[in-house]
């Protein structure tokens, strides 16, 4: 079994989309900071470094901000490809031609994930007008350049009642992976904000209708990643979930619920950072979960 060490990696704050959850805009922003190329070709050598120091191979999760609008994207796509470094791409919808697709696809990029939070007025409202019909025209070029698509919903009290038809949604998009992230406060006063955040019994309830339509979509081709560590709980008091404590293994829980193995989808233990654009972590996690 392959191990891989997994960076999220964040090179620009510029993005042309508003979001109203998002930790970069939502408090206002002194200035938007990109990284040099120098830097971050520095960056490239010191995950490879590390990596080899641990004996695990790097996958980089590339974000921002939306990384195609910084301007070395495609240098740093080639340094990656020179490389052989394993990635995917997070972004926005719209700069996605098929050209630039095939091009990502050629230098090495997996797979690029784009959000959806909700139908086409909750999401709308939550990005900018237009944002729901371009990611579903993105989601088919992305398709066509031979990349995966990975759909990524943030969900809160605001917008939670969308997304189980969303599960439908994306069944019938057809896309690779799909998953659901609770919304992360980027205030105190936000943090407190009942018109945000479930209750613990909301949100179980909301697991509830996901869970109904995961099992409705069970022969589908969609991976659906249990990306909540509630999963872990909720899975386990239904008797399905059996910790091991005798190391990794448990999937749910950082894990993914699959009825059909794809074979892009190979299990890998994979480590995990998160590299903000001042070249310091933020994050660190540790999980089994297909590449």
């Amino acid at each position: 079994m392959e191990e891989y060490f997994a960076i999220q990696w964040h090179i620009t704050d510029y993005c042309d989309q508003r979001c109203k959850h998002c930790y970069i805009f939502s408090e206002g922003h002194p200035e938007l900071i990109t990284m040099s190329l120098e830097d971050m070709i520095f960056v490239v050598d010191e995950i490879i470094d590390f990596c080899n120091r641990l004996n695990r191979k790097p996958y980089i999760y590339l974000t921002g901000g939306d990384p195609i609008l910084h301007p070395n994207f495609w240098d740093l796509l080639g340094c990656f490809h020179i490389k052989g470094i394993r990635f995917c791409i997070m972004g926005n919808p719209f700069h996605l031609t098929l050209e630039n697709c095939k091009r990502m696809k050629e230098l090495g990029c997996v797979k690029y994930q784009v959000s959806l939070d909700g139908l086409e007025k909750m999401h709308d409202s939550f990005r900018k007008p237009g944002s729901f019909k371009a990611t579903l025209e993105a989601i088919k070029t992305i398709k066509e350049s031979g990349m995966w698509v990975a759909v990524m919903s943030t969900v809160s009290k605001t917008n939670h009642q969308d997304i189980p038809e969303l599960i439908d949604l994306v069944d019938e998009l057809g896309v690779d992976v799909y998953a659901v992230g609770r919304y992360c406060p980027t205030s105190i006063e936000k943090a407190y904000d009942r018109d945000i955040h479930m209750t613990p019994m909301e949100y179980k309830q909301f697991m509830d209708r996901c869970y109904e339509r995961y099992m409705k979509h069970k022969n589908s081709r969609v991976t659906y990643q249990l990306k909540d560590h509630l999963w872990a709980l909720y899975l386990y008091e239904k008797g399905i979930f059996k910790p091991n404590f005798n190391g990794l293994g448990g999937k749910p829980g950082g894990g993914w619920l699959q009825h059909r193995q794809e074979p892009h989808h190979h299990p890998a233990y994979r480590y995990g950072l998160c590299v903000q654009k001042d070249g310091f972590p933020r994050r660190q996690c540790l999980s089994q979960k297909p590449i």
